[in-house]
């Protein structure tokens, strides 16, 4: 009767190590993360679905010359491999294969040192997946003028395409159409859309539209049960702040919502929807020893203490006379919001230059979005914002 047991002991050792050996390769096929022998120089790397940005101090990498190095999905491969250091003053391309062979991802790698502008009028969109929107600058290399394409702004429209299909149309995120832009040939369109029965499922049945600077990103968390920290706000500024101007119009005609897992929604507070329309300017050294991150995510945007990284916010909501976030009747309305400097709180010219600081811009068709409320078919469209800075 042992000797029974010890066969069958020593057959479901035998199984147990097959099911190990015989585990099927990985299927994706993704950049993970980039570094450079130099990282004290990298202000921010941004990394979306088939592409990373790596924003660099001012004059202190020679972009002629980078050899990269890639952190990729495990039992990843890349290509071109081991190509020493390459010109990127240009975008350079590398081919991602998943581990089992059979997904690749192209990506477009970018290094840049060109500040982040503050004029943004929405008329450059990237025809792809998600139709985003882009800003177009110069770069002066060596005399010559080279053009830019900075892949700056974010929106959710990834985490969207999780639970629910369709096209850029069919996102909460996507380029107006002509007759919705203040001005030129581009505006943003940020409407409130149910997730379906998956999204509602994931405990998360709607999605508001939203834009803004920085990353959304599932790195290094569970998209599902982590949304919040799926949303990386700011990039490094060294201007300082004073004032945002903003040409929006918003229809909030539908009534603020809250929803069950099953998709069922109840109203919430006195039912009126409202938008996001702000800026914040933060310290991101500060938030990197408090938070361990050098940005603001979903939970920390806003946040009320005094010893937070915020230094300074200008918002639709800070405004004494706020009522065009609930409705513009259908207009276009120019706003201009000053940034207000918390208490005690000041930006020094030393740690500007130094790019110890971060601005993050935000847009959302419903300010409770990001916990799930809203009412389902507010929309709202942003075109020609501006950021006014103090003379340096």
């Amino acid at each position: 009767m042992k000797n029974k047991w010890l066969y069958i002991l020593f057959g479901l050792l035998i199984m147990f190590s097959s099911c190990i050996k015989d585990e099927a390769p990985n299927v994706e096929a993704d950049i993970e993360d980039i570094t450079i022998p130099d990282m004290s120089s990298v202000l921010n790397v941004k990394i979306d679905q088939n592409r990373v940005s790596v924003f660099l101090k001012e004059g202190m990498v020679d972009r002629t010359n980078i050899e990269p190095s890639f952190t990729l999905s495990p039992g990843a491969t890349i290509a071109p491999v081991n190509t020493g250091k390459l010109d990127f003053t240009k975008p350079q391309k590398y081919i991602v294969t998943s581990e089992d062979k059979n997904w690749q991802k192209t990506y477009t790698v970018v290094f840049l040192e060109t500040e982040i502008p503050t004029v943004y009028n929405f008329e450059y969109w990237a025809v792809n997946k998600w139709e985003e929107v882009y800003e177009h600058s110069v770069e002066y290399v060596e005399g010559e003028d080279i053009p830019v394409d900075q892949y700056i702004w974010a929106s959710g429209n990834f985490g969207f395409s999780l639970v629910a299909s369709g096209g850029p149309k069919d996102y909460p995120t996507f380029k107006a159409t002509s007759i919705d832009v203040h001005e030129g040939e581009g505006a943003a369109c940020l409407k409130t859309r149910k997730t379906g029965s998956l999204g509602a499922s994931q405990g998360m049945p709607i999605a508001a539209g939203n834009l803004f600077l920085g990353e959304f990103t599932s790195k290094g968390i569970n998209i599902m049960k982590e949304p919040m920290k799926a949303t990386h706000f700011g990039l490094p500024f060294r201007k300082k702040p004073l004032r945002m101007s903003v040409w929006f119009k918003y229809d909030g005609s539908n009534v603020n919502m809250s929803y069950d897992k099953d998709g069922n929604g109840t109203q919430y507070g006195d039912g009126r929807d409202y938008c996001a329309v702000y800026a914040v300017l933060y310290d991101n050294v500060k938030a990197k020893n408090l938070y361990g991150v050098s940005y603001l995510d979903g939970n920390t945007i806003l946040k009320e203490d005094g010893d937070n990284p915020i230094i300074a916010i200008a918002g639709l909501h800070e405004q004494a006379d706020n009522s065009d976030q609930y409705g513009t009747g259908g207009v276009y309305k120019h706003h201009v919001f000053d940034f207000k400097y918390r208490e005690g709180k000041s930006v020094d010219p030393d740690r500007l230059k130094n790019y110890e600081y971060s601005l993050a811009i935000v847009f959302s068709s419903s300010f409770y979005g990001d916990h799930f409320i809203g009412g389902v078919g507010n929309t709202l469209w942003i075109d020609d914002v501006k950021i006014e800075c103090e003379e340096n």
